[in-house]
């Protein structure tokens, strides 16, 4: 059983209060509720009469066991990030280990790890596809995988980050960066769009 507690909070919409239960752990093989929850954005959000639908900021730490894998939520900002990297240190813990910002993050890592794709070959594709249409700062997440069809299937937002819209891709150019990239060391912790930004530019002078 995962670390659950309970915390007292307000709607932010009308100011009603609230005790909500909030996830801090799971571990897929004993949680798979709350995985099944994470999955469908249910998990540690308030949802309240007026109608509001909130997402709580909360450290959260996911296991896979089966492949290894682990990931934390970090939403306090660097400071958080660095002691969680020295925590995942302390831990002697193997595998895969990932630290990201949000809880949205986190479902797009999962998903990922779901369909079998490598995140960090999925970062790179999403600063080459977003410098395609020149803004490297718009929003795209990656949504499912058709593996039969060849076709990577996002969300890419709009500049406001309110209005979504359907985007695809060719799943070659995961297989193509998987056979040709050099991919990142065990111990880099943060595959994120910074370091996607850093490694498509040196994929591009190696390549000039």
């Amino acid at each position: 059983m995962g670390v659950v507690g309970v915390v007292h909070v307000s709607c932010p919409g009308c100011g009603t209060p609230h005790e909500v239960t909030l996830v801090q752990s799971i571990n897929t093989r004993a949680d798979l509720d709350a995985k099944q929850k994470l999955l469908a954005s249910e998990l540690n959000v308030l949802v309240c009469d007026c109608g509001r639908v909130t997402q709580l900021a909360a450290n959260l730490l996911f296991h896979d066991p089966d492949a290894d894998y682990y990931a934390r939520v970090c939403p306090g900002g660097e400071d958080e990030l660095a002691e969680a990297a020295l925590l995942f240190l302390a831990s002697g813990a193997t595998g895969r280990q990932r630290l990201v910002p949000s809880l949205n993050a986190l479902l797009e890592k999962v998903r990922l790890l779901d369909a079998g794709l490598d995140d960090w070959a999925i970062e790179i594709i999403k600063v080459l596809l977003l410098a395609t249409i020149g803004d490297l700062d718009r929003v795209m997440l990656f949504d499912h995988v058709d593996h039969e069809a060849g076709i990577l299937h996002w969300v890419l937002f709009d500049e406001t980050f309110t209005v979504p819209r359907a985007f695809e891709s060719p799943l070659s150019a995961h297989t193509k960066l998987l056979a040709t990239a050099v991919p990142p060391p065990a111990g880099e912790l943060r595959i994120d769009r910074a370091w996607a930004v850093s490694a498509a530019q040196a994929l591009i002078a190696a390549a000039n």
